[in-house]
């Protein structure tokens, strides 16, 4: 199952797929909903997995294409590894690759401008940004800040929320600092667009 990409879409045939909410924006065949695959994660966890709502899933006979046009810039990402995807910007993927959902906290000790998350490994991910996407390996010992808009997808471990002058405001009121980033610490790999 790979998918073939011409003009801004990404085409695929055939399988069990897993897509962003608004996708696919054409279909060939027959398109059967079915539930998105279990988490390997305790029922606890389960019960708040917020990309749920974001995320379908679906088995296809025939074509799909997948594309947005908000989104314009398509970016593959292998997954040899667990990388974690932030959700809104993820486009297309085999069903079989989510392990599971979350939330990345942005400002600390509160969940205001909080990003959901997919957590992927095995098989391949398309992702739809609004600028094309770099790829930065990050050294043990190295630290990336990048602003929150701007993540895309990474590998390791959750980046942390860094601000420089956090006010009590800046939890309470619902929009982030405008100094905040994220930290990424490697050893890891970070995809990210323009912000």
């Amino acid at each position: 199952m790979e998918a073939e990409f011409e003009n801004g879409f990404a085409r695929v045939e055939g399988g069990d797929w897993m897509f962003g909410e608004l996708q696919p924006s054409a279909v060939s065949g027959t398109l059967t909903p079915r539930r998105l695959p279990r988490e390997d994660v305790s029922w606890w966890r389960r019960l708040f997995q917020p990309d749920r709502r974001r995320l379908r899933c679906a088995s296809l006979s025939g074509r799909m294409w997948c594309g947005d046009r908000t989104h314009p810039f398509l970016t593959r990402i292998d997954l040899a590894e667990c990388v974690t995807a932030v959700t809104e910007k993820l486009l297309l993927a085999p069903a079989s690759a989510r392990r599971a959902g979350g939330v990345l906290r942005v400002v600390p000790f509160s969940i205001r401008g909080a990003i959901c998350t997919t957590a992927l490994e095995g098989g391949w991910a398309v992702l739809a940004t609004q600028g094309r996407t770099t790829r930065v390996v990050v050294a043990e010992g190295e630290t990336l800040g990048l602003r929150p808009e701007a993540a895309v997808a990474w590998t390791g471990r959750a980046p942390t929320g860094f601000c420089p002058r956090l006010r009590a405001r800046d939890i309470l009121l619902p929009r982030a600092p405008r100094c905040l980033r994220l930290n990424f610490h490697g050893p890891c790999v970070v995809w990210f667009e323009g912000s």
